[in-house]
């Protein structure tokens, strides 16, 4: 039987034979109830859903996430300086852990679905199907952006305290959309998708 004849559902994982009337509306799963749609209009949304992360991305990168006057000096805090103040402090592995998850995994993981959406509706083929699948997946469990956005609030609730200055600057609401459009990419990426023929 072949991957494409196959749909499974997203909560409780059964599944499905495909058939032509599954493909055309939106069924419910015979286990948990739950709506069942396939729909290669989702790999489109998530196309675009990524290209909009990566935009935004570019442009968190140059505005400050929190700033804070201290003594009259104001300081801010932009995402690539996070990983260059480890480098200083010398924490080597953390740093690179953290350029890892906050950079460079959520990046090629949005680049994985542009790439496999471009292949699969051009039949140019750039990479194997196997490697983008598991790529796909392996890149999706190791961004951690949404750790670091927690931990910048953290960061915020604690100096709010001791500095009245603290405030959210403008790189942490684009963070935000970042976030929201990077998890809509990986949502809407149906990435059995890649297998077909």
């Amino acid at each position: 039987m072949r991957v494409n004849n196959i749909i499974e559902c997203h909560h409780c994982g059964l599944f499905l034979k495909n058939k032509e009337n599954y493909m055309k509306k939106k069924f419910l799963c015979p286990r948990c109830s739950s709506r069942l749609n396939y729909s290669k209009r989702h790999n489109l949304e998530a196309f675009y859903y990524a290209i909009s992360s990566l935009l935004l991305f570019i442009i968190l990168n140059i505005f400050p996430l929190i700033s804070l006057d201290v003594n009259g000096l104001n300081l801010k805090a932009t995402l690539y300086n996070t990983v260059f103040i480890l480098l200083e402090q010398h924490f080597f592995l953390v740093s690179l852990v953290v350029f890892f998850t906050i950079f460079l995994a959520p990046i090629l993981n949005s680049f994985i679905i542009i790439l496999s959406v471009i292949q699969a509706n051009t039949k140019i083929d750039f990479f194997t199907k196997t490697l983008l699948y598991d790529s796909f997946h392996f890149f999706k469990t190791w961004s951690f952006i949404e750790v670091f956005v927690i931990s910048i609030i953290v960061t915020y609730i604690k100096l709010v305290g001791m500095l009245s200055s603290t405030k959210f600057d403008i790189g942490f609401y684009i963070m935000i959309a970042f976030l929201f459009c990077f998890y809509m990419s990986i949502i809407r990426f149906e990435d059995k998708n890649i297998f077909e023929a």
